[in-house]
Protein backbone atom coordinates (compact mmCIF):
# COMPACT_ATOMS: atom_id res chain seq x y z
CA UNK A 1 0.00 0.00 0.00
CA UNK A 2 1.44 3.32 -1.03
CA UNK A 3 1.61 5.87 1.79
CA UNK A 4 0.61 9.39 0.87
CA UNK A 5 2.82 12.07 2.37
CA UNK A 6 1.02 15.37 2.86
CA UNK A 7 3.13 18.37 1.93
CA UNK A 8 2.44 21.74 3.62
CA UNK A 9 0.46 24.04 1.37
CA UNK A 10 2.54 26.94 0.12
CA UNK A 11 1.23 30.34 1.09
CA UNK A 12 0.07 32.44 -1.80
CA UNK A 13 2.33 35.53 -1.75
CA UNK A 14 -0.41 37.76 -3.08
CA UNK A 15 -2.85 36.45 -0.49
CA UNK A 16 -0.31 36.92 2.33
CA UNK A 17 0.35 40.47 1.19
CA UNK A 18 -3.35 41.23 1.12
CA UNK A 19 -3.87 39.81 4.60
CA UNK A 20 -0.96 41.86 5.98
CA UNK A 21 -2.33 45.01 4.35
CA UNK A 22 -5.75 44.31 5.84
CA UNK A 23 -4.10 43.81 9.23
CA UNK A 24 -2.27 47.15 8.96
CA UNK A 25 -5.40 48.95 7.73
CA UNK A 26 -7.51 47.51 10.56
CA UNK A 27 -4.96 48.40 13.26
CA UNK A 28 -4.23 51.92 12.01
CA UNK A 29 -7.95 52.58 11.68
CA UNK A 30 -8.34 52.08 15.44
CA UNK A 31 -4.91 52.98 16.85
CA UNK A 32 -1.97 55.31 16.44
CA UNK A 33 1.52 53.83 16.72
CA UNK A 34 5.03 55.13 17.21
CA UNK A 35 8.43 53.75 18.18
CA UNK A 36 9.84 55.38 21.33
CA UNK A 37 13.57 55.50 20.63
CA UNK A 38 14.41 56.32 24.27
CA UNK A 39 12.51 53.44 25.82
CA UNK A 40 13.17 51.11 22.90
CA UNK A 41 9.62 49.87 22.36
CA UNK A 42 6.45 50.62 20.39
CA UNK A 43 3.70 52.75 21.90
CA UNK A 44 0.05 53.10 21.00
CA UNK A 45 -3.08 55.10 21.81
CA UNK A 46 -6.66 55.15 20.46
CA UNK A 47 -6.99 56.97 17.18
CA UNK A 48 -8.71 60.36 16.99
CA UNK A 49 -8.17 60.94 20.70
CA UNK A 50 -5.19 63.33 21.05
CA UNK A 51 -5.80 63.63 24.80
CA UNK A 52 -5.31 59.90 25.35
CA UNK A 53 -2.02 58.75 26.86
CA UNK A 54 0.49 56.71 24.93
CA UNK A 55 1.22 53.30 26.43
CA UNK A 56 3.71 50.50 25.58
CA UNK A 57 2.57 47.69 23.30
CA UNK A 58 3.06 44.92 25.83
CA UNK A 59 2.31 41.24 25.19
CA UNK A 60 -1.10 41.74 26.79
CA UNK A 61 -1.90 44.66 24.48
CA UNK A 62 -0.61 42.74 21.44
CA UNK A 63 -2.75 39.72 22.28
CA UNK A 64 -5.82 41.93 22.73
CA UNK A 65 -5.25 43.43 19.27
CA UNK A 66 -4.87 39.96 17.75
CA UNK A 67 -8.12 38.75 19.32
CA UNK A 68 -10.00 41.78 17.99
CA UNK A 69 -8.65 41.12 14.49
CA UNK A 70 -9.69 37.47 14.68
CA UNK A 71 -13.17 38.43 15.86
CA UNK A 72 -13.46 40.79 12.91
CA UNK A 73 -12.93 37.82 10.60
CA UNK A 74 -9.30 38.43 9.70
CA UNK A 75 -7.29 35.18 9.87
CA UNK A 76 -4.02 36.36 11.42
CA UNK A 77 -1.56 35.24 14.07
CA UNK A 78 -0.06 37.23 16.89
CA UNK A 79 3.31 36.97 15.12
CA UNK A 80 1.76 38.89 12.20
CA UNK A 81 0.75 41.70 14.54
CA UNK A 82 4.18 41.61 16.20
CA UNK A 83 5.86 41.78 12.80
CA UNK A 84 4.08 45.06 12.07
CA UNK A 85 4.61 46.49 15.58
CA UNK A 86 8.36 45.83 15.39
CA UNK A 87 8.82 47.13 11.86
CA UNK A 88 10.23 50.39 10.52
CA UNK A 89 6.73 51.27 9.33
CA UNK A 90 6.22 52.87 12.74
CA UNK A 91 7.50 56.46 12.94
CA UNK A 92 10.30 57.10 15.44
CA UNK A 93 9.54 59.36 18.40
CA UNK A 94 12.14 60.89 20.71
CA UNK A 95 10.36 62.53 23.67
CA UNK A 96 13.47 64.49 24.69
CA UNK A 97 14.13 65.91 21.24
CA UNK A 98 10.41 66.61 20.85
CA UNK A 99 10.28 68.67 24.05
CA UNK A 100 13.53 70.55 23.42
CA UNK A 101 12.49 71.43 19.88
CA UNK A 102 9.24 72.86 21.27
CA UNK A 103 11.14 75.38 23.43
CA UNK A 104 14.14 76.08 21.18
CA UNK A 105 14.47 79.70 20.11
CA UNK A 106 12.08 81.03 22.77
CA UNK A 107 14.58 82.33 25.34
CA UNK A 108 13.77 85.84 26.52
CA UNK A 109 17.40 86.57 27.43
CA UNK A 110 16.90 86.50 31.21
CA UNK A 111 19.03 84.24 33.45
CA UNK A 112 16.36 81.80 34.61
CA UNK A 113 18.78 79.01 35.54
CA UNK A 114 20.74 81.00 38.13
CA UNK A 115 17.49 82.53 39.38
CA UNK A 116 16.17 79.04 40.10
CA UNK A 117 19.43 78.17 41.86
CA UNK A 118 18.99 81.20 44.16
CA UNK A 119 15.74 79.75 45.48
CA UNK A 120 18.02 77.30 47.30
CA UNK A 121 19.61 79.10 50.28
CA UNK A 122 23.12 77.71 50.79
CA UNK A 123 26.30 78.39 52.71
CA UNK A 124 27.94 79.48 49.43
CA UNK A 125 25.37 81.91 47.95
CA UNK A 126 27.88 83.50 45.55
CA UNK A 127 29.26 80.24 44.15
CA UNK A 128 26.24 77.94 44.11
CA UNK A 129 24.29 79.67 41.26
CA UNK A 130 27.32 79.41 38.93
CA UNK A 131 27.92 75.76 39.90
CA UNK A 132 24.26 74.88 39.38
CA UNK A 133 24.17 76.72 36.05
CA UNK A 134 27.18 74.78 34.77
CA UNK A 135 25.68 71.45 35.91
CA UNK A 136 22.27 72.28 34.37
CA UNK A 137 23.90 72.94 31.00
CA UNK A 138 25.80 69.65 31.31
CA UNK A 139 22.52 67.82 32.00
CA UNK A 140 20.91 69.15 28.81
CA UNK A 141 24.11 68.53 26.84
CA UNK A 142 23.98 64.92 28.08
CA UNK A 143 20.44 64.52 26.73
CA UNK A 144 21.52 65.86 23.35
CA UNK A 145 24.60 63.65 23.16
CA UNK A 146 26.94 66.59 22.60
CA UNK A 147 29.93 64.71 24.03
CA UNK A 148 30.42 61.06 23.09
CA UNK A 149 33.63 60.68 25.11
CA UNK A 150 32.57 61.86 28.58
CA UNK A 151 29.41 61.68 30.65
CA UNK A 152 28.15 64.38 33.01
CA UNK A 153 30.29 63.35 35.97
CA UNK A 154 29.23 66.13 38.39
CA UNK A 155 26.60 65.47 41.07
CA UNK A 156 25.08 68.32 43.11
CA UNK A 157 24.73 67.10 46.70
CA UNK A 158 22.10 68.99 48.72
CA UNK A 159 22.75 68.68 52.46
CA UNK A 160 20.31 69.70 55.20
CA UNK A 161 18.01 68.43 57.90
CA UNK A 162 14.66 67.02 56.83
CA UNK A 163 11.81 69.25 55.72
CA UNK A 164 13.78 71.69 53.53
CA UNK A 165 12.09 70.51 50.28
CA UNK A 166 15.27 69.10 48.74
CA UNK A 167 13.56 66.16 47.05
CA UNK A 168 10.72 68.35 45.76
CA UNK A 169 13.23 70.75 44.23
CA UNK A 170 15.03 67.89 42.48
CA UNK A 171 11.81 66.44 41.10
CA UNK A 172 10.57 69.79 39.78
CA UNK A 173 13.73 70.39 37.77
CA UNK A 174 12.10 68.44 34.93
CA UNK A 175 8.97 69.65 33.12
CA UNK A 176 5.91 67.44 33.42
CA UNK A 177 6.19 65.88 29.92
CA UNK A 178 9.64 64.58 30.85
CA UNK A 179 9.22 64.17 34.62
CA UNK A 180 6.41 61.63 34.37
CA UNK A 181 8.81 59.01 32.99
CA UNK A 182 12.30 60.55 33.09
CA UNK A 183 12.80 61.19 36.82
CA UNK A 184 13.43 58.69 39.59
CA UNK A 185 14.56 58.81 43.21
CA UNK A 186 14.45 55.05 43.55
CA UNK A 187 18.01 53.98 42.74
CA UNK A 188 19.69 51.73 45.30
CA UNK A 189 22.89 50.81 43.39
CA UNK A 190 22.19 47.19 44.27
CA UNK A 191 21.97 45.92 40.68
CA UNK A 192 24.48 47.39 38.23
CA UNK A 193 22.53 46.15 35.19
CA UNK A 194 19.40 47.89 36.43
CA UNK A 195 21.38 51.10 37.03
CA UNK A 196 22.69 51.01 33.47
CA UNK A 197 19.15 50.57 32.16
CA UNK A 198 18.02 53.58 34.23
CA UNK A 199 20.91 55.62 32.88
CA UNK A 200 19.80 54.84 29.32
CA UNK A 201 16.13 55.73 29.89
CA UNK A 202 15.97 58.23 32.77
CA UNK A 203 16.90 61.90 32.43
CA UNK A 204 17.58 62.73 36.08
CA UNK A 205 18.37 60.25 38.85
CA UNK A 206 18.12 61.54 42.41
CA UNK A 207 20.35 59.59 44.79
CA UNK A 208 17.94 60.31 47.62
CA UNK A 209 19.27 59.70 51.15
CA UNK A 210 22.82 59.57 49.84
CA UNK A 211 24.04 58.55 53.30
CA UNK A 212 22.68 55.06 52.65
CA UNK A 213 25.35 54.48 50.02
CA UNK A 214 28.27 52.69 51.63
CA UNK A 215 31.82 54.09 51.40
CA UNK A 216 32.74 51.07 49.28
CA UNK A 217 29.95 51.85 46.79
CA UNK A 218 30.96 55.52 46.73
CA UNK A 219 34.58 54.81 45.84
CA UNK A 220 33.74 51.90 43.53
CA UNK A 221 30.51 51.54 41.58
CA UNK A 222 29.22 55.11 41.94
CA UNK A 223 32.55 56.67 41.04
CA UNK A 224 32.57 54.59 37.86
CA UNK A 225 29.00 55.01 36.63
CA UNK A 226 28.77 58.81 36.99
CA UNK A 227 31.48 59.27 34.35
CA UNK A 228 30.23 56.75 31.77
CA UNK A 229 29.35 58.23 28.35
CA UNK A 230 27.46 55.08 27.29
CA UNK A 231 26.02 51.94 28.87
CA UNK A 232 25.41 48.35 27.82
CA UNK A 233 21.82 47.29 28.41
CA UNK A 234 19.10 44.94 27.30
CA UNK A 235 16.01 47.00 26.72
CA UNK A 236 12.49 45.84 27.64
CA UNK A 237 11.00 43.48 25.05
CA UNK A 238 14.45 43.02 23.46
CA UNK A 239 16.42 39.79 23.23
CA UNK A 240 19.93 41.22 22.91
CA UNK A 241 22.32 43.56 24.71
CA UNK A 242 23.35 46.79 23.02
CA UNK A 243 25.59 49.73 23.82
CA UNK A 244 23.63 52.97 23.80
CA UNK A 245 24.35 56.55 24.84
CA UNK A 246 23.76 57.43 28.46
CA UNK A 247 21.00 59.98 29.08
CA UNK A 248 20.77 60.41 32.84
CA UNK A 249 22.52 62.93 35.02
CA UNK A 250 22.66 62.62 38.80
CA UNK A 251 21.70 64.78 41.76
CA UNK A 252 21.74 63.74 45.42
CA UNK A 253 20.26 64.67 48.81
CA UNK A 254 21.18 63.80 52.37
CA UNK A 255 20.65 64.98 55.94
CA UNK A 256 24.20 64.15 57.05
CA UNK A 257 27.09 66.58 56.61
CA UNK A 258 30.00 64.14 56.98
CA UNK A 259 29.10 62.09 53.94
CA UNK A 260 31.89 61.87 51.33
CA UNK A 261 34.00 58.78 51.94
CA UNK A 262 36.41 58.96 48.98
CA UNK A 263 38.69 62.05 49.06
CA UNK A 264 39.73 61.67 45.42
CA UNK A 265 36.13 61.02 44.39
CA UNK A 266 34.89 64.26 45.96
CA UNK A 267 35.70 66.02 42.69
CA UNK A 268 32.53 64.42 41.34
CA UNK A 269 30.27 66.22 43.84
CA UNK A 270 29.14 69.76 44.51
CA UNK A 271 28.30 69.62 48.20
CA UNK A 272 26.19 72.53 49.48
CA UNK A 273 24.72 73.04 52.93
CA UNK A 274 21.08 74.14 52.74
CA UNK A 275 20.61 76.92 55.31
CA UNK A 276 16.83 77.20 55.13
CA UNK A 277 13.72 75.94 53.35
CA UNK A 278 13.97 76.01 49.56
CA UNK A 279 11.65 78.68 48.15
CA UNK A 280 10.11 76.65 45.34
CA UNK A 281 8.07 78.86 42.98
CA UNK A 282 4.43 77.96 42.54
CA UNK A 283 5.04 77.63 38.84
CA UNK A 284 8.54 77.00 37.45
CA UNK A 285 8.98 78.38 33.95
CA UNK A 286 10.47 75.26 32.42
CA UNK A 287 10.12 76.62 28.91
CA UNK A 288 12.52 79.47 29.69
CA UNK A 289 14.89 77.26 31.70
CA UNK A 290 15.43 74.88 28.81
CA UNK A 291 15.23 77.53 26.11
CA UNK A 292 18.09 79.33 27.92
CA UNK A 293 20.12 76.12 28.19
CA UNK A 294 19.71 75.38 24.47
CA UNK A 295 20.58 78.91 23.42
CA UNK A 296 23.70 79.00 25.59
CA UNK A 297 24.87 75.57 24.46
CA UNK A 298 24.38 76.54 20.82
CA UNK A 299 26.48 79.66 21.44
CA UNK A 300 29.32 77.60 22.90
CA UNK A 301 28.86 78.36 26.58
CA UNK A 302 31.00 75.89 28.53
CA UNK A 303 29.13 73.06 30.25
CA UNK A 304 32.11 71.38 31.92
CA UNK A 305 34.23 72.39 34.92
CA UNK A 306 37.84 73.45 34.43
CA UNK A 307 40.65 71.93 36.48
CA UNK A 308 40.82 75.14 38.53
CA UNK A 309 37.09 75.01 39.25
CA UNK A 310 37.33 71.34 40.14
CA UNK A 311 40.15 71.98 42.62
CA UNK A 312 38.10 74.76 44.19
CA UNK A 313 35.10 72.42 44.54
CA UNK A 314 37.29 69.72 46.09
CA UNK A 315 38.64 72.22 48.60
CA UNK A 316 35.09 73.28 49.43
CA UNK A 317 34.03 69.64 49.85
CA UNK A 318 36.65 69.03 52.55
CA UNK A 319 34.09 69.88 55.23
CA UNK A 320 31.88 67.01 54.05
CA UNK A 321 34.52 64.28 54.14
CA UNK A 322 34.30 61.36 56.50
CA UNK A 323 37.55 61.55 58.46
CA UNK A 324 39.33 58.21 58.27
CA UNK A 325 41.25 56.70 61.18
CA UNK A 326 44.46 57.20 59.21
CA UNK A 327 43.78 60.91 58.69
CA UNK A 328 42.67 61.38 62.28
CA UNK A 329 45.80 59.76 63.71
CA UNK A 330 48.02 61.68 61.32
CA UNK A 331 46.55 65.08 62.24
CA UNK A 332 46.77 64.16 65.92
CA UNK A 333 50.53 63.54 65.75
CA UNK A 334 51.68 65.58 62.74
CA UNK A 335 51.08 68.95 61.21
CA UNK A 336 51.75 70.31 57.74
CA UNK A 337 54.48 72.81 56.97
CA UNK A 338 56.03 74.50 53.96
CA UNK A 339 59.35 75.16 55.68
CA UNK A 340 61.96 72.41 55.22
CA UNK A 341 63.89 73.69 58.23
CA UNK A 342 60.91 72.97 60.49
CA UNK A 343 59.75 69.69 58.99
CA UNK A 344 61.09 66.57 57.39
CA UNK A 345 60.43 64.63 54.20
CA UNK A 346 58.73 61.32 54.97
CA UNK A 347 57.22 58.55 52.88
CA UNK A 348 53.76 57.11 53.54
CA UNK A 349 55.40 53.93 54.88
CA UNK A 350 57.59 55.82 57.33
CA UNK A 351 54.61 57.87 58.52
CA UNK A 352 52.67 54.65 59.17
CA UNK A 353 55.60 53.25 61.14
CA UNK A 354 55.86 56.45 63.19
CA UNK A 355 52.12 56.44 63.95
CA UNK A 356 52.38 52.84 65.11
CA UNK A 357 54.96 53.86 67.68
CA UNK A 358 53.11 56.97 68.80
CA UNK A 359 49.72 55.20 69.09
CA UNK A 360 51.24 52.27 70.98
CA UNK A 361 49.29 49.60 69.15
CA UNK A 362 45.90 51.36 69.02
CA UNK A 363 46.43 52.42 65.39
CA UNK A 364 44.93 50.20 62.70
CA UNK A 365 47.39 50.70 59.89
CA UNK A 366 46.08 51.34 56.36
CA UNK A 367 47.97 50.13 53.34
CA UNK A 368 50.78 52.34 52.08
CA UNK A 369 48.63 53.11 49.02
CA UNK A 370 45.65 54.24 51.13
CA UNK A 371 47.88 56.31 53.40
CA UNK A 372 49.39 57.97 50.34
CA UNK A 373 45.92 58.81 49.00
CA UNK A 374 44.92 60.25 52.38
CA UNK A 375 48.03 62.43 52.57
CA UNK A 376 47.75 63.62 48.96
CA UNK A 377 44.22 64.90 49.57
CA UNK A 378 45.15 67.02 52.60
CA UNK A 379 44.84 70.69 51.64
CA UNK A 380 48.16 72.51 51.72
CA UNK A 381 50.40 69.46 51.93
CA UNK A 382 53.78 69.78 50.22
CA UNK A 383 55.03 66.68 48.43
CA UNK A 384 57.72 65.70 45.98
CA UNK A 385 58.22 62.76 43.69
CA UNK A 386 61.52 60.94 44.13
CA UNK A 387 63.12 57.86 42.66
CA UNK A 388 61.77 55.95 45.68
CA UNK A 389 58.25 57.32 45.47
CA UNK A 390 56.29 60.20 46.99
CA UNK A 391 57.68 62.12 49.97
CA UNK A 392 55.66 64.47 52.15
CA UNK A 393 56.88 67.50 54.12
CA UNK A 394 55.49 67.10 57.64
CA UNK A 395 56.31 68.17 61.17
CA UNK A 396 55.87 65.98 64.24
CA UNK A 397 53.82 67.53 67.02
Amino acid sequence: MTQTILQPTATNPTQATNIMQQLIDSLTECYEFRHNVIMGYAETRPKNDPDASWSPVTEQVLNTMTIKLLKSGLNVWDRDVRRFINSTDLPDFNPVADYLSSVAGRWDGQDHIRALARTVPTDVPRRWPAWFHRWFLAMVAQWQGRDHSFGNAIVPLLISEQGMHKSTFCRLLLPEPLRSWGYTDNCTLADERQIHLMMSQMLLINLDEFNRISPQKQSGLLKNIVQLPSVKVRRPYSSHTEEIPRLASFIATTNMSRILADPTGSRRFIGVQITGPIHIPRSINHEQLYAQALAELDHGIRYWFTDTETKSIMQHNRKYHITSDAEGFFLEHFELTTDETLGQWMSAASIIESLHKKARGSFRAPTVYMMGRTLSCLPGIVRQHTHYGERYLVRAK
